[in-house]
């Protein structure tokens, strides 16, 4: 299948914010949150503190700046099923059944959508790199964390920014991709029939949006780190021995030539053959 999800927003949050969307958004994903990746599978191990030993109590400040780049950014169209497949995700997140809401949706051929109030939160990756050289030494003993210590294909990943929303509009589309109207009242009757504390606001007869009662990260940035499995000293890892040319062969920082860099897709963590574009958490 092809990149299904490849759009204007997404081409922004890859290309200007270096970020991996998720197809699930989530609140739980967060700056100083860990993942652990094996390969092509990513898990969510926990919160930073919880790795360290003897617990981690220096304070690293979250920042929160607006994101005026992506929100109100209509993503390109795309085939109403496949739209579906994607941005159910959103809709679980907000405890909303996909099924109920595309049912309201059965003149339309062709979905976009778009963000509002987009905001990015953030630590200072030299600050806490600062902090870290300190005398403080991740949790050897933690046997959650044995198999990124002890085996070199599986890595952590400290989350350091994300973008998070609370809504998005569905716009609904005919083949040409003009405007046509979506039956709100079954959208609204769908919501009220679930437990989801969501909202439902028609901005145009073709344009609905969906607002929960709280931030979901819909995006993040990492950084790899790494724990010495004897002094248990933190470390930085090099995601540049994971990076691709365009063609798809595995390429080393070190083999570049002077002007390849430009030929590299982003450093990022999605490798998912269904949504290439998308992480699946």
């Amino acid at each position: 299948m092809g990149r299904i999800c490849k759009n204007k927003i997404t081409d922004h949050i890859r290309d200007h914010f270096r970020a991996n969307p998720l197809r699930v958004p989530e609140a739980r994903i967060k700056p100083m949150t860990v993942l652990e990746i094996n390969k092509k599978k990513q898990q969510y191990l926990g919160e930073f503190k919880f790795l360290v030993k003897g617990g981690f109590t220096q304070s690293v400040p979250l920042n929160e700046e607006t994101v005026a780049e992506v929100s109100d950014t209509v993503s390109k169209a795309t085939d109403v099923s496949l739209g579906f497949e994607i941005l159910g995700g959103f809709l679980k997140a907000m405890g909303t059944d996909p099924a109920s809401v595309s049912a309201s949706f059965s003149k339309s051929k062709k979905l976009a959508f778009s963000f509002t109030n987009v905001r990015r939160r953030f630590i200072d990756p030299l600050q806490l790199g600062s902090i870290l050289s300190q005398d403080i030494f991740g949790d050897i003993n933690n046997f959650m964390l044995h198999p990124a210590i002890n085996e070199k294909h599986i890595r952590l990943a400290l989350i350091t920014d994300v973008l998070v929303s609370n809504n998005f509009t569905l716009s609904s589309l005919t083949e040409a991709e003009t405007a046509v109207a979506v039956d709100i009242p079954m959208i609204e009757q769908a919501v009220a029939n679930s437990s989801a504390n969501v909202k439902v606001s028609k901005t145009a007869d073709h344009q609905v949006m969906f607002e929960g009662p709280t931030d979901l990260t819909f995006a993040f940035t990492c950084l790899e780190i790494n724990i010495d499995p004897t002094t248990g000293r933190f470390s930085r890892g090099d995601w540049m021995k994971n990076i691709k040319s365009l063609k798809g062969e595995a390429r080393s920082f070190e083999s570049l030539q002077p002007g390849e860099e430009s030929q590299l897709d982003q450093i990022l963590l999605d490798d998912n053959e269904q949504f290439p574009l998308l992480i699946d958490l």
